[in-house]
Parts: structure tokens; sequence; C-alpha cells
């Protein structure tokens, strides 16, 4: 628009790079060629997470089988200068007076902090369901057990902060736990409904015999078509009501108003609030953002019944990336993947005296270097975006997947994924060796003919 108005020659079509689903539009057009949903979320710095609930969204409605998801954002001029007149970002000749260097500006969660750094980047996850990464093999880094997003209460500040992502905590507890949260009381109960299930199938094949005699006598003919879609009928109930009891007793659908949804989750893969090893967070290394976000945290952990003591350590990677915005929830996504496979939590080595503000969150815990555990379980992230955007992931090791697979199972998907990994490996490395990582498509992977 700059060169437009200095009158310099500008492609005539320049409008439609303008516009957000552009970048995901050319990849598409590009490399993937598919013909599936295509959702564009916009949440500002939370844009990333919100597509993250989208996609699974998408997935679980069985729009999709594969989705891929993420966040995107530029450095402009523009938008730096506003962020600076907001006094967002932290001020690079204050900084260089006090003797810092420019990776020492952000330090979130600090008596110091005064401001994000800002970046730019994009980060990209390849989503699908359990059934669909076992059937072809691919490659599990993590489980998504919960996400949600949320907006937050009356305000007349855009960027302000917001507590919506409580909602997550949400119940009226009872006195006393509920057994459906036991996972051993569930397996009970499936085992049971399972039994119900082959006794009505025997039930119905039964009449279906008695059914079919009674046809003879009658001297109605015994069409095989007749006895065909009433076999297919029975197997087919059969399987819906086995899906259902999967459902209700596996994955934990639905809602009661006793159980937070965060808990429900988690209560699904036998966890509970003492589960969640390290916690990533927005953390931009703002006043208020990092002081609401700790207080978000601890009033979950409070509410879900985290024992006290037992304080969970929190990763605050903008120290490292900057804030990168748009893409700032992808890069804690994939960061909480590598934390979960290796048990390594990092640390904030821009930490430099943790802010006294945050002594009244109990259940936290900054650390300033690496922690290698020995395993991890679970872990939280949280993502906010101005314009009352807040969102929360779970994310649990895909080890408590792949241990509810039979042996059988777990074999076949074994060797699916090695020869997927093998084929991966082989493609990279020529990628590398003949210079042709990104390949343009020529058409559609699918003929014309196909096509109409």
């Amino acid at each position: 628009f700059k060169d437009r108005r200095e009158e310099k020659d500008v492609q005539k079509d320049i409008l439609q790079e303008t516009f957000i689903n552009t970048v995901a539009g050319w990849v598409n057009l590009l490399l993937l060629s598919s013909s599936g949903p295509v959702k564009i979320p916009v949440g500002a710095c939370a844009t990333a997470l919100q597509s993250v609930e989208i996609a699974c969204d998408t997935i679980l409605s069985g729009k999709a089988k594969v989705m891929i998801a993420g966040g995107f954002d530029d450095f402009s001029e523009e938008g730096s200068y506003e962020f600076a007149n907001m006094k967002a970002t932290s001020n690079a000749e204050t900084e260089f007076a006090m003797g810092r260097e420019p990776n020492e500006f952000s330090r979130p969660m600090t008596t110091t902090r005064s401001g994000f750094m800002e970046s730019q980047g994009c980060g990209v996850h390849v989503l699908m369901s359990a059934k669909t990464a076992i059937e072809m093999g691919a490659t599990i880094q993590g489980v998504v057990a919960y996400v949600s997003t949320h907006t937050d209460k009356a305000g007349r500040s855009i960027p302000a902060p917001g507590r919506g992502v409580l909602s997550t905590a949400r119940e009226v507890t009872p006195k006393e736990a509920l057994p459906l949260l036991d996972i051993k009381y569930r397996s009970r109960q499936l085992a049971f409904r399972r039994k119900q299930i082959s006794q009505w199938f025997e039930n119905e094949q039964d009449l279906l015999r008695e059914e079919l005699e009674a046809r003879k006598r009658s001297g109605l003919s015994d069409e095989p078509s007749f006895v065909a879609t009433r076999i297919s009928f029975i197997e087919e109930e059969a399987r819906r009501q086995e899906k259902e009891a999967l459902a209700s007793f596996g994955m934990l659908e639905g809602s009661d108003s006793r159980v937070a949804p965060l808990r429900r989750a988690l209560a699904v893969w036998g966890l509970d609030a003492d589960s969640i090893g390290v916690i990533s967070c927005h953390g931009t290394s703002t006043k208020a953002n990092d002081k609401n976000e700790s207080g978000v945290y601890n009033l979950q952990f409070e509410q879900l019944g985290r024992t006290p003591g037992n304080a969970v350590p929190v990763i605050t990677q903008k120290y490292l990336t900057g804030h990168p915005k748009g893409g700032a929830a992808a890069w804690m996504f994939n960061g909480m993947m590598q934390v979960l496979q290796t048990a390594l939590i990092p640390g904030n080595r821009n930490a430099d005296n943790i802010a006294d503000e945050l002594r009244a969150f109990p259940h936290l815990f900054y650390p300033s270097k690496p922690i290698q555990h020995v395993q991890l379980e679970a872990g939280l992230l949280t993502s906010f975006g101005f314009g009352q955007v807040g969102g929360q992931v779970a994310m649990i090791h895909p080890r408590y997947l792949l241990a509810s697979l039979q042996s059988s199972q777990y074999d076949r998907y074994a060797s699916l994924r090695s020869e997927r990994q093998l084929a991966a490996y082989s493609r990279m490395t020529s990628a590398l060796v003949h210079n042709n990582l990104v390949q343009i498509k020529e058409a559609p992977p699918y003929t014309p003919e196909l096509e109409k």
C-alpha cells in the first residue's frame, strides 16, 4: 500500500496477499492438494491454541481424519511501534543503559520484567485421532488430552489479561470423589456392559433363527438378502453399543457439574492434578500477564486438589524465543512435547530474581536451571491473546495410549511406524543431498475423471 501511494510498480493482484487465510491457501495449493475442511482462526497471541482446538473439534466431529494446525506472525514496523506505545515491549535504550545484552531483554516472572521482546515465525502440528495414527503407523509425539478456549468477564480493556481459563476447573466439588473418576470402577462397568452386549447379541441371533423357522412354516421364502440385512443390522447395533460404552466409561464423554472438565480429561488416563509434572506459561515478561497467569494456575490447582508442597515447575520459554504473537502457543506446544519425551524441564536462564509477588502462588515454582526427571506423565500450557482470548491444553505422554493397546496391535503399530520412520529418514536425506526439500505439486492426487 505504501508503494501504491509512492506510485511504484506493484503486482496487480497483491491484495490477495493481505488476507489472513492466504498462507494456508498457498500451503495447500503448492504442497498438499487436499480438499478437506479449512478453518482459519484469528485470536491474536492465542491464535495457535485456537487452531489446535478447532482441529481437535473437527477430527472428533468426523469431518476430517488429519488436520494441520498452528499459527504464524510477522514482524512489522507498524505493529512494533504500536506495541511500544502501549509499553507492552521492552525498551532497548533503557535495557542497554542498564548493561543488559539483547538476549537478556525478556525476563518472565522476575522483579525486573518490563515487557516482551518481539519475535516472528510460525509453528505447525499434525493432529489426528489415535485410531488413525495407529492405523497409519504415524509417530506419536504426544496426546492432546484436553483443549479449550475461553473469553473473560466484563471489562473495558482489550489487551488486559483475563481469567476465563479458570473455567477448565469449574465444578461443584462433592464431599466424596465420584466413582466415575476411578479407573478401576470404570473398568468393571465396561466389562459388565460388554457382557450385556454379548448377551444381547446372542439373544438377537436366537430370535432371528426362530423368526426364520416361523417364516419357513408359513411358506415364506428364506431369501438370502433378508438374512444378510438382519445380520448386518444386529452387528452394527452391537458395534454402536460397544462404542457408546467406551465413550461413557473409557473417554468419559459428556458433562457433570460435579466434575471439572480438566479433572475429567485427566481421569480418562487414570491421572489427577498431582500427575501434572510441568506447566508452560504464556509468560510474556509483562507485569500484568505474569502475575495473572500464575494466579490462574494456582487457583486451578487448589480447586483440583493438588497436594500442598507438590509445587509444579514453570516453563517460560519466551525468555529464549521472544514473543512471536500468533505462533506463540505452537512453539509452546512443540516444546511441551519435547519436555514430556525427554523429561528435561528447561529453566529460565534470565530469571535473575523471581518477583516477590509470585510467592502468593505456592503451587508453582520458577526454576532458573534445567531439571532432569526420570519421567513425566502430563503437562499443561496456556495462551492468552488480545481481545479476551485465553486457552489451555493438557498433554499426556504417548506411553499412556500405547499401553492401552493389545500386544498384537502394538506390534503391528511398531512395525508400521518403523517403516514410516525409515521412509521419512530416506526422504529427508535425499532432500538434503539433492536440495529438493520443497516439492511443488503439479496436479492433484486424483485424475480428472475421478473428480467428475
